[in-house]
């Protein structure tokens, strides 16, 4: 199914219900005229029941306002208690019988524009402009205003009157003329009078190089009254505001050069490689009030610019990315060939070395394009080399140590082994058939682990101390990268070290708690293929390999009591599995859990069970599957790979029983630590986060282990100063990323005439406002109801009906904070099904009088949802349960409405609609959260509705195509600032309980807090451990980070004394009953005081005020 042109359609039909306008393509797609239709008898356009400032609201240039006074600041955050003035017709009205009130009033735009740079001996540019105006039909009073029998304002019918034919109207400008030498310029403006005198053309010419700097403006001439009556003010600016408006310049003579960028030479050396793999995409003009496009010459013409036009809709479509890079009959990527390298030996590592080389051979073409850019981009070109090179030199290296070390090359087999079991598993739950030789993996997955898998292992590594970060678009496979690798060590710990290779090998945290739920589901089912194969290998060890997940109550139960309700809960129910326990269905085989049945659960143990008999693990004494979430649980038997939110981490400092994470019964501390989404560790939480991880590498090492650290992101800046304050040490970015941003060998653009992009579109409607005034609507309800409407109009008569009706039939609407998902809210339930019913009788009309046989009936009440952090676990479930259902299922969903949790949480292949409210703080969100959407065989779109009030959305919707054909490039640096004094009174304290307690054996219990003695060898060399830790992430702070240490160490050592001194009980935190205990950290809330006030939770880090002058 041609899926690019029916989203076409769908656009276009959207396009013209919100401007007016009927785009040429549109008329090529067969999109009929929005919103009016052809009086019969005077054979003229009528808009009916509804004034036309109210039913187009973009592409309008409104009138100049008169005297207006305290225009709206650009404000980023509107305070709730501040009315917004509103500016359309009813209001008006409404306000009339009220006493004069001086209000601040958002003035509407009256021109728009764009600059462009133009250069040559002879420059002629043809400007052509055009606009409708509108014009009351009807019995008017004095004031032109239609009333009723009683004197009140009814709505008109009004006539659409063109003001220029269908190609515009046209003016000629010339550039001023100059000497050779391009001396004795100066700037130079040019008007001219167009639309019937409603509007004028202002061309600035500003001399720059060798060249102009030119704008071109069109504005409303008319000038609104400061005041009078209401209804006369409303009717004179419908009748002179100007619709539909076009404004576009042709170069009949000049040269459009690149628009003017500031000088490579003082950009920084990341925003010099940026520049370089970016130089393609060139951005030739800037807006000014809309977007702008360009259009190139016709060939022969070298490619140049031909064509500038303004757009207020503007749309660019953003080719996707593919990792199959390699050729897919390569055997080398079959993950069940890899497994046999135990026994083929040769030829698998031959297989590896051709990989690796064909890499290395691009590497080396890539270094002739290095050798012919400019001057001024040599040196970025060699510094994207050398990472290049490393990175070649590694996988080169990975496949040596493969060849050489026995231990590490079964590993490797059986890694891969368990990765295809689990595969070919979920496959067949899902009745799902395929050969083994099916399951490949992706390139950059391969390459990844090749590269890694030497220093995981190796403590002596070179590459021991560099944090390997997966950089690749979301949906690319990431995660399955670095299952790989973790499978690889958990067999090679166990298989190196007999006697001690259990206990937690691996701790992997991510940010969000809905995210961990949903990778935890996904790990455990890798974690049950390396048990299966532990159970036919003793070489493996007795204990199992489990994986265990550490979140907060929230999500999953802390304790066996609370387990232990849940199950019985459940079960005095209707057996359904109980949600708080996260695994719903036996990750082996698929089977639905029942409670009590699939349940081990009492005050002393709890585990999952399957009872199927077709299963792998049903078939096991007591079918106990190797997964657990409790966390009394997990502290009793701590699981090879433990799965965490970051912030639970904080629980260190107070709870001694996570020593037990950190190897007991005679096992080896965690050698791997792994991140996921890293770009979300920033801010207030990244800042407090590096203090813990300071904290967590300190007692790693004095345990004898320099751990390993991974993480992964699609979006990322300046990594390599995020990842030293967080983790001290350097930082390796795989795959690096090539001289252009379309090829990393390992990660493509895919040209749009093979696969189509996700497709981006801008709406601004400049009358409305974030939140409903009177009856004046949010600026969301005309496109939420617009594109409600628009699959049962657009794909009514299309052959295959149902699946594009399905298609684009589910809205997400995503917002920066949970009260904006409050208002849409209330908006869906009522202006956006008032516009829907609107644009639904239009159509309807239309179709009537055009005699045509069909109706559109139109979804009578849209069913919604949200998913924010205030939803339970359970309600997001079901809402994300809803989203997977196709458009005939009663429970599917036409909308849901979340926050930013969806960013790195929602993966429904069916869902390629999205609406964005206002442009995202930072470009990753922006990037993370449209990603949600177009990730199945249908190509996504997304709309954002930019604020009139927010400065970012202003600026990113007047250069709406060069931000979306350059994304990566405007990612924003991640600030993280762990060792500022702010940060480090919030929690470095933290960091020195826990590396103390958890390092010194003798200090974990809790009563020990009091036996605190830095003269203690073991004590001095964690904390010495610490202060080290602390310079490797920050030199220039390690001075003023050793004495806060040494402060915090003196006041603990102060007090220790003074209660032995007392005999009063030290313990490190004692319950608010205790009223005898002395204790070291206590909660900000508690009663009684301790020596620090110490986080429970990373995820509260900040508070914020705001400030009201008065």
């Amino acid at each position: 199914m041609n899926y690019h042109t029916h989203r076409q359609r769908l656009v276009e039909w959207v396009r013209s219900q919100l401007t007016g306008l009927l785009s040429e393509e549109g008329k090529k797609l067969g999109i009929h005229p929005p919103g009016r239709y052809i009086d019969a008898e005077n054979e003229y356009e009528i808009l009916r029941g509804i004034s036309p400032v109210e039913r187009f609201p973009t592409g309008v240039l409104y009138p100049i306002y008169k005297g207006a006074e305290g225009i709206d600041p650009a404000s980023e955050i509107q305070d709730d208690d501040e009315e917004e003035t509103s500016t359309l017709d009813a209001d008006l009205l409404e306000k009339a019988a009220e006493p004069p009130v001086k209000r601040r009033r958002y003035i509407p735009p009256s021109s728009v524009g764009f600059s462009f740079f133009v250069r040559g001996e002879k420059i002629e540019l043809k400007v052509f402009c055009s606009a409708v105006r509108y014009e009351t039909i009807g019995v008017k009073d004095n004031y032109g205003v239609t009333r009723d029998e009683v004197g009140r304002f009814t709505k008109n019918e009004w006539q659409r009157i063109p003001l220029a034919d269908l190609d515009g109207e046209v003016k000629m400008f010339y550039a001023p003329a100059c000497e050779k030498n391009l001396t004795n310029r100066e700037t130079a403006k040019e008007r001219e009078t167009v639309l019937s005198g409603r509007a004028g053309i202002d061309v600035l010419w500003r001399p720059f190089a060798d060249g102009w700097i030119t704008t071109v403006s069109l504005f409303n001439t008319y000038e609104l009254p400061a005041e009078g009556d209401p209804g006369n003010l409303a009717r004179l600016r419908n009748e002179n505001s100007l619709f539909e408006v076009g404004l576009r310049c042709i170069f009949v003579a000049g040269e459009v050069g690149v628009y003017p960028r500031v000088d490579m030479r003082l950009l920084s050396d990341e925003e010099q490689e940026l520049e370089l793999q970016y130089k393609k995409r060139h951005i030739y003009a800037v807006g000014h009030g809309a977007a702008v496009d360009w259009r190139q010459k016709k060939k022969g013409n070298s490619g140049s610019v031909g064509e500038i036009r303004a757009e207020f809709f503007p749309s660019v479509e953003v080719p996707q990315v593919t990792a199959d890079v390699v050729d897919s009959d390569n055997k080398t990527l079959q993950i069940a060939y890899l497994s046999s390298v135990d026994t083929l030996k040769s030829e698998v590592f031959d297989g590896l070395d051709q990989f690796v080389s064909g890499y290395v051979d691009w590497i080396e073409k890539q270094k002739l394009l290095a050798a012919s850019v400019s001057s001024d981009e040599q040196e970025a070109a060699k510094r994207i080399i050398k990472r290049m090179d490393i990175a070649a030199s590694r996988m080169k290296q990975g496949v040596l140590f493969l060849r050489k070390d026995k231990l590490a090359k079964q590993s490797f087999a059986l890694a891969n082994q368990a990765m295809l079991d689990q595969m070919m598993q979920y496959d067949r739950s899902q009745g799902k058939i395929k050969t083994p030789d099916q399951y490949r993996w992706r390139p950059f997955q391969l390459a990844f682990v090749l590269s890694s898998i030497e220093s995981v292992v190796n403590e002596e590594s070179n590459f021991r101390d560099t944090v390997d970060l997966i950089w690749f678009p979301t949906g690319g496979g990431k995660t399955e990268a670095y299952l790989g690798l973790i499978a690889f060590l958990i067999v090679w710990r166990r298989l190196a070290n007999r006697e001690s290779g259990g206990g937690t090998t691996v701790i992997m945290r991510y940010t969000l708690r809905l995210l961990t739920a949903q990778q935890y589901l996904r790990a455990t089912r890798m974690i049950c293929a390396l048990e299966l194969i532990r159970r036919k290998r003793p070489e493996l060890g007795k204990e199992p390999i489990t994986i265990g997940m550490w979140v907060g109550a929230a999500t999953s139960p802390n304790t066996l009591v609370t387990a232990q309700k849940a199950v019985n809960k459940a079960a005095g129910g209707n057996g359904t599995a109980p949600m708080e326990l996260v695994v719903c269905n036996c990750p082996w085989c698929g089977e639905p859990f029942i409670a009590p049945k699939n349940y081990v659960v009492s005050p002393m143990e709890f585990h999952f069970r399957c009872t199927n008999r077709d299963c792998d693990f049903g078939l096991s004494a007591g079918g106990i599957i190797p997964c657990n979430v409790v966390d009394e649980e997990l502290y009793a038997n701590p699981p090879t790979l433990l799965i965490a939110t970051i912030d639970k981490f904080a629980r260190m400092a107070w709870e001694e029983r996570t020593n037990a994470f950190f190897g007991i019964n005679g096992n080896r501390p965690p050698e791997l630590v792994v991140q996921d989404e890293l770009h979300l560790i920033s801010g207030a939480l990244g800042s407090i986060t590096g203090l813990y991880e300071a904290a967590l590498d300190s007692v790693l090492v004095q345990r004898g282990i320099h751990p390993k650290y991974i993480a992964s992101t699609a979006t990322i800046r300046m990594a390599g100063q995020q990842v030293r304050r967080l983790y001290g040490k350097d930082v390796a970015v795989f795959p690096p990323p090539g001289l252009s941003c379309d090829d990393s060998y390992f990660a493509r653009t895919v040209p749009l005439s093979e696969k189509p992009g996700r497709l981006y579109v801008g709406y601004l409607a400049p009358m409305l406002g974030r939140k409903p005034v009177g009856q004046t609507p949010s600026n969301i309800v005309p496109l939420a109801a617009a594109i409600l409407l628009a699959p049962e109009v657009v794909f009514a008569d299309q052959e295959d009906q149902d699946s594009l009706l399905d298609a684009w039939w589910t809205q997400v609407v995503y917002h920066s904070s949970i009260k904006g998902v409050g208002s849409s809210h209330n908006a869906f339930s009522n202006d956006v099904r008032e516009y829907f019913q609107r644009y639904l009788d239009e159509v309807n009309e239309a179709y009537r009088r055009g005699k045509e046989k069909k109706t559109v009936v139109g979804r009578r009440t849209a069913r919604i949802a949200q998913l924010t952090s205030l939803s339970s676990a359970e309600e997001n479930a079901r809402t994300f349960a809803c989203l997977e259902r196709s458009r005939e299922d009663p429970e599917c969903l036409d909308a849901v409405l979340a926050t930013n949790m969806i960013s790195v949480g929602l993966d429904v292949a069916r869902l390629a609609l999205m609406i964005i409210n206002g442009q995202p703080l930072t470009t990753a969100e922006y990037i993370q959260v449209s990603s949600r959407v177009g990730r199945g065989d249908t190509p996504g779109v997304v709309f954002t509705n930019y604020y009139r009030d927010q400065a970012r959305s202003l600026s990113h919707y007047e250069n709406f195509r060069p931000y979306h054909e350059s994304f990566y490039r405007f990612v924003e640096p991640t600030s993280v600032t762990p060792y500022t004094y702010q940060a480090r009174l919030r929690a470095l304290h933290a960091a020195l309980v826990i590396t103390v307690r958890h390092s010194c054996r003798h200090m974990l219990a809790n009563k020990e807090a009091g036996n605190f003695n830095p003269a203690d060898a073991s004590t001095a060399k964690a904390i010495d451990i610490l202060k080290l830790r602390c310079l490797q992430a920050d030199e220039t702070r390690a001075l003023e980070t050793a004495k806060h240490i040494d402060k915090l160490v003196n006041e603990w050592k102060a007090e220790a004394d003074m209660c032995k001194a007392s005999k009063r009980q030290l313990n490190y935190q004692a319950p608010d009953k205790d009223k005898v205990t002395e204790r070291l950290i206590h909660n900000h809330d508690d009663k009684i005081k301790g020596m620090w006030a110490t986080l429970q939770s990373m995820r509260n880090v900040e508070n914020t005020a705001l400030l009201k002058p008065l």
